[in-house]
């Protein structure tokens, strides 16, 4: 042993480590960080995601609610004309006083639904 490498011989086993394990140990390190360099999981790709698909599950959704909405309305104006006609067989006068009836009988209504067929 020369007294030049003395002090490299003495720093590797007060690491721990001796002449063949600092070898080895370092590199698996470069193995280690090449495999962890060309494995990079956590990249930002946009083919992953398919707007497309969320763009149809928006518009399905929305179409749901304007689904819903509409058939809402529509039974509510349902039980409106049930109204309407159930009063209508007892007497005329009971089917005015019904909300259709009070419509039927507005001039204001009918003033706008001639307004609407006219422009």
């Amino acid at each position: 042993m020369d007294i030049k490498n003395i002090s490299n011989h003495l720093n590797n086993n007060v690491n721990g480590k001796g002449p063949a394990e600092n070898g080895s140990v370092s590199a698996d390190k470069k193995t280690s960080a090449n495999e962890s360099a060309n494995n990079v999981s956590d990249k930002v790709t946009f083919g992953s995601y398919h707007t497309s698909k969320s763009e149809e599950l928006f518009a399905r959704i929305e179409l749901e609610k304007l689904n819903q909405s509409s058939f809402d309305k529509l039974k509510t104006m349902k039980s409106k004309i049930s109204e309407y006609q159930a009063a209508k067989e007892v007497s005329d006068n009971a089917a005015n006083e019904t909300e259709i009836g009070k419509l039927l009988n507005n001039p204001e209504v009918w003033g706008e639904i001639a307004d609407k067929i006219i422009g």
